[in-house]
């Protein structure tokens, strides 16, 4: 299913305040029962829009007119002090695809209405861009992932974004220390467009931001993760490209079948084959030929993460616009 994005004008606070209340309730509550909790304070239209907030960002979820808390954030939230909220907000932040659009343009020199309206844009936002810049403005600065500068009334990314060059691959993901950061770092990869087609087909790049994290520390999970989600784009492309892959197992099923419908070229089917055999490495142990295990070393590991972003963004490319780019 192809997530919808609506963001409402409701402030962070208040959106943790909800969050908070579901969390505390030992049974589901309803948004009656939420609003009972404020004394009228606020009209049932903004509560619903923190509850909508709230469900988008995964601190709880909505089933039947029945509200749940995060099962994984939930303890946290109970035991936050109010100043201490911002935390969990700012971690279901950093996974939340319009914001991290908004991010990447605003660090890129783009004002914080263009920002927004080119997240609205891409990822097809329902609801006023105002509302959108607004609230994305507002939690940015609230989780403190975004800086703001009364003086100039200009906004920041918190951390700095730095660029890929050839030279500096190695000391750049070496200084990868936030997983915002990461996440930037391969939406520039990508490209907003190819993030975008991701995140519509239910492929969170999470695992690549792990990945770039912890190639280090975990070479053979590293190319791994990495691997599985680019076994999971080629499941979606061949999909969306009417190909039958309910048979196929593994990217190199999955491209020759694809390759076989003429949606990549063979340049293309050569590259997949070779990540297939990382996948392989990475996933399957021991090897069929030896017996043995592969050792997976931290510079494959590195190499195989880079390489991914960067032949998904070429398959996609020549799927919707026939373009030979790599």
């Amino acid at each position: 299913m192809i997530p919808e994005y609506m963001i409402p004008d409701v402030s962070a606070e208040f959106v943790m305040d909800v969050a908070k209340i579901v969390a505390n309730s030992a049974a589901p509550m309803t948004r009656s029962d939420v609003a009972r909790s404020f004394e009228k304070k606020y009209s049932s239209v903004y509560i619903g829009s923190a509850v909508v907030t709230c469900c988008q960002l995964g601190l709880m979820s909505e089933r039947d007119g029945a509200l749940l808390g995060s099962e994984i954030l939930r303890a946290d939230i109970k035991r936050a002090s109010r100043d201490e909220l911002y935390i969990p907000f700012q971690a279901c932040l950093k996974n939340y695809p319009p914001f991290l659009l908004y991010v990447d343009f605003l660090s890129k020199g783009y004002s914080s209405m263009e920002s927004a309206a080119r997240a609205r844009g891409i990822l097809k936002v329902r609801g006023p861009h105002k509302n959108a810049e607004n609230s994305l403005r507002r939690w940015g600065i609230y989780s403190r992932l975004i800086q703001f500068e009364p003086k100039t009334g200009s906004l920041a990314v918190s951390i700095a974004i730095e660029r890929l060059t050839a030279e500096y691959v190695m000391k750049l993901l070496k200084a990868f220390e936030a997983e915002l950061k990461a996440k930037v770092f391969l939406i520039d990869m990508l490209g907003p467009e190819v993030f975008s087609y991701l995140s519509q087909r239910g492929i969170d790049i999470g695992d690549l931001t792990t990945a770039l994290l912890e190639y280090e520390t975990d070479p053979k999970g590293a190319a791994r993760k990495a691997t599985q989600i680019f076994e999971l784009f080629l499941w979606r492309l061949g999909e969306e490209s009417g190909v039958d892959v309910s048979k196929c197992s593994g990217p190199i099923e999955l491209a020759d079948a694809i390759r076989g419908e003429k949606h990549m070229l063979s340049n293309h089917n050569h590259i997949t084959h070779g990540i297939g055999g990382i996948r392989n490495m990475s996933h399957h142990s021991p090897d069929k030929e030896t017996a043995q295990p592969w050792v997976i070393s931290k510079q494959g590991a590195l190499l195989s993460t880079l390489l991914i972003p960067a032949v998904i963004r070429s398959l996609y490319l020549y799927f919707k616009e026939k373009r030979q780019e790599f």
